[in-house]
């Protein structure tokens, strides 16, 4: 979860289906600075500077997800420890650094598809 941390953008106003350029700039703003973003009534929006670190940290943060409820569930709700400040920026800076596992991990699974879905490609 600590590849999130600093990264991930919250809006709070559910502004309808976003059908014209005043909402649209209205989400864009809401993400400015952000590759996360989890809007009301919406749920996530990733990005990234591929479509293979896009994809990797939607996979990512569906399993962060996914273990913060398990931790939260488990904890009955006790509180959950924190980790120190500085701890978090560390390792979020040592993730951000190594991407190239991004880029194997999606070449990995297009592989994959090749080999189990061979028609994935076309354009039908």
């Amino acid at each position: 979860a600590l590849r999130f941390w600093g990264r991930i953008g919250y809006d709070d106003t559910y502004g309808g289906i976003a059908l014209d350029e005043n909402e649209g700039a209205r989400i864009g703003r809401a993400m400015e600075g952000k590759e996360v973003m989890f809007s009301a009534s919406h749920g996530v929006t990733v990005t990234g500077a591929t479509m293979a670190w896009a994809f990797d940290d939607l996979y990512y943060l569906e399993r962060a997800c996914m273990h913060q409820g398990l931790a939260m569930q488990a904890a009955s709700g006790r509180p959950l420890r924190e980790i120190a400040e500085e701890d978090c920026r560390a390792v979020a800076t040592q993730i951000a650094g190594e991407r190239a596992q991004s880029d194997l991990f999606f070449a990995a699974i297009k592989r994959r598809l090749d080999h189990e879905q061979p028609g994935w490609r076309s354009k039908s």
